[in-house]
């Protein structure tokens, strides 16, 4: 008798213990939507950027002590150096038009308040004459930290240029 009056006593608690892990997986799952949702509108934004060559929201993208490391260039720490630098273009792309700037992205990882993602990077530039187009094709890898409005940004950026097609092919 008093055994059934444990079990009595403890199903209640076990009921509240069981609907509780029945409750926070479905949190997580909610928390794992938010954060893909929130990343994938920063990768439209990233691209809707590269499109409209519009340097402000670039700069906007970076954390405060952001690293991009682009080929030919020393690598450029931190927001206001790569703010200066996408500003210092500006002068070089008087009466340009972007013919199109994609990103296919191959691989989305997002792992709590950091996430990496890795694509092939596609992009056209036509400018007036005589100057002739420039055209990119590569790959680019970001690190991206989730700021605590749930946005992400920027802590790491590398590109580098497929090979190029050889002639003697």
């Amino acid at each position: 008798m008093r055994r059934n009056w444990q079990l009595a006593a403890l199903a209640p608690l076990l009921a509240g213990l069981f609907a509780l892990a029945l409750v926070r997986p479905a949190r997580s799952v909610s928390a794992e939507q938010d954060a893909q949702k929130s990343l994938d509108a920063f990768n439209q934004e990233f691209v809707a950027a590269c499109v409209r060559m519009d340097h402000k929201a670039d700069a906007a993208f970076w954390t405060e002590d952001g690293v991009d490391l682009l080929p030919g260039l020393a690598p450029m720490v931190g927001k206001a150096k790569i703010s200066a630098w996408l500003d210092s273009l500006t002068p070089q792309l008087v009466g340009a038009k972007m013919d199109y700037c994609t990103v296919d992205w191959r691989d989305i990882q997002i792992h709590g308040n950091l996430a990496y993602e890795w694509g092939m990077n596609r992009q056209k530039i036509e400018f007036p004459p005589p100057k002739k187009p420039f055209e990119g094709n590569g790959k680019i890898l970001l690190i991206l930290k989730r700021q605590q409005d749930g946005s992400w940004k920027v802590a790491l950026e590398a590109w580098n240029g497929n090979p190029q097609p050889s002639d003697k092919q």
